[in-house]
């Protein structure tokens, strides 16, 4: 267990579900990365946080990005995160 890099796959998980509600779009997958956090099952989290975040066309910012590729290195599945829909990707998070 990694809980640094527990912390920022929760809490990049959060911010996109804010996103998402502020749009009116409820997102039932974000709730399931986070238990897959608390069931330490971190590196299938980052793989379902990005398969979400393209399924639903959902944005994420440089800096989540960033964030999450550096929790997802700490784990070993960095190769997850570049499956990230590029056109899915803003400057910042507060422009998503």
């Amino acid at each position: 267990m990694n809980s640094s890099a527990d912390d920022v796959i929760r809490s990049v998980a959060d911010a996109v579900e804010q996103r998402a509600l502020a749009r009116g779009t409820h997102v039932p997958a974000l709730g399931s990365v986070r238990s897959m956090v608390d069931s330490d099952e971190s590196e299938m989290a980052v793989d379902y946080l990005v398969n979400t975040v393209n399924s639903y066309r959902l944005t994420l910012g440089q800096d989540e990005y960033d964030r999450l590729m550096w929790a997802a290195d700490k784990l070993g599945s960095a190769d997850d995160v570049t499956d990230i829909d590029p056109q899915l990707l803003v400057p910042a998070a507060d422009e998503a």
